[in-house]
């Protein structure tokens, strides 16, 4: 294990496209030192139109012929508000920064092709570290998925080995799994014997802020308001079940857009339709973790969706295992994939694994991340 300590500070900005998330992490790669503030950095409307255009453009593209044109203005957007929170939390956190010698940047997912059929699947989040790290003067390590993709692994979910961090700086008891519901759900479990097993859950908040945005009720569910108010179509959440992804063995990826099921909600209320899409997240958790063969007895939900009552109400109800949210256990969840990113680009640095067997399905442990220098 590295004696040198490392602050860092981890960029990422999901397929919700609320903003960027930035923080500050001291960290020797492997065990977590002292957690740092963080900012969250919304895009403007007009911003987050744009990269909403952008990723129904890359959705058509799909790897296939020349990127589309629109890219490059997105990519402008995504440089341009990265390094404004870099440098207002650095601003805000002299303390920090002064010590500050790495910058983890995830970029913005627009497209995520797992493997398929013997298949290597492809990804892509926008955002070149290169621009990143001649804009604020520091070594930027980006690009952490496509060498586990190139590998045959899944590419994501990359947090696990975080989760890990944090289970061992908290002193958790195990087994214990962390959840994260961002746009989509991942889940990481870390078995009563210590091994590091995970995978994309499903749907984690995307089909729900689709759904209430079709209806003109803003970009999501606040606190589950709506799906409280509903009664959820088990029935269709059965149907829901039984497609492709959750046919496929763990550990599985998703992309955002994997389950827009927004087509099959005809009929339905703005409660009903929004009780129904949370309970479709709740269960399909519930079938990630039942394929893993693995019963955690606590679960630590972190990400937008420990806010919607409704989706932490059914998983309590389906799953047998204490429900807790992140903060119940000292942790900030609002920070936790920026840190993620930080401890990553560290990992990378030291050229430590950030991708496992049972966390992307590749044969070996497996590093990544791509250096950029000013």
């Amino acid at each position: 294990m590295s004696s040198i300590k490392y602050i860092a500070i981890g960029l990422m900005s999901g397929t919700s496209l609320d903003g960027v998330d930035a923080a500050f992490l001291e960290t020797d790669g492997q065990s977590i030192g002292r957690f740092g503030p963080n900012l969250c950095l919304e895009y403007s409307t007009a911003d987050r139109q744009l990269l909403q255009g952008v990723t129904q453009d890359a959705l058509k593209w799909k790897f296939r012929g020349p990127r589309p044109k629109s890219f490059a203005a997105a990519e402008d957007v995504i440089h341009k508000i990265h390094t404004k929170a870099v440098k207002q939390l650095c601003l805000a956190n002299p303390d920090w920064a002064k010590e500050l010698s790495i910058i983890g940047f995830h970029g913005q997912t627009v497209v995520h092709q797992p493997p398929m059929g013997g298949k290597k699947g492809q990804t892509l989040q926008l955002g070149g570290g290169h621009a990143l790290a001649s804009a604020l003067g520091m070594p930027v390590y980006y690009d952490f998925r496509t060498a586990d993709m190139a590998a045959g692994g899944q590419g994501a979910p990359l947090a696990p080995i975080y989760h890990q961090a944090l289970a061992s700086y908290s002193n958790l008891s195990l087994p214990v799994a962390v959840l994260n519901l961002g746009g989509v759900g991942n889940v990481t479990v870390l078995s009563a014997r210590g091994e590091l097993i995970a995978s994309d859950t499903g749907p984690g908040n995307g089909p729900l802020d689709s759904w209430i945005a079709y209806k003109g009720l803003g970009k999501f569910d606040p606190d589950g308001r709506y799906a409280l108010a509903g009664t959820p179509k088990f029935e269709r959440v059965g149907q829901w079940l039984k497609k492709g992804f959750f046919q496929s063995s763990v550990p599985r990826s998703a992309d955002r857009f994997d389950f827009d099921v927004l087509s099959d909600m005809k009929g339905l209320s703005a409660e009903d339709g929004a009780a129904t899409l949370a309970a479709f997240t709740a269960l399909s958790v519930l079938q990630t973790v039942n394929a893993m063969g693995q019963t955690p007895e606590v679960l630590i939900v972190c990400g937008g969706g420990r806010h919607n009552k409704a989706m932490m109400r059914m998983l309590r109800e389906h799953m047998a295992v204490n429900v807790k949210t992140a903060e119940d256990v000292g942790w900030n969840s609002d920070a936790i994939e920026a840190q993620a990113f930080a401890y990553l680009a560290v990992r990378s640095k030291l050229t430590l694994p950030i991708s496992f067997p049972l966390t992307t399905g590749i044969a070996k442990p497996l590093s990544g991340g791509v250096m950029a220098m000013p």
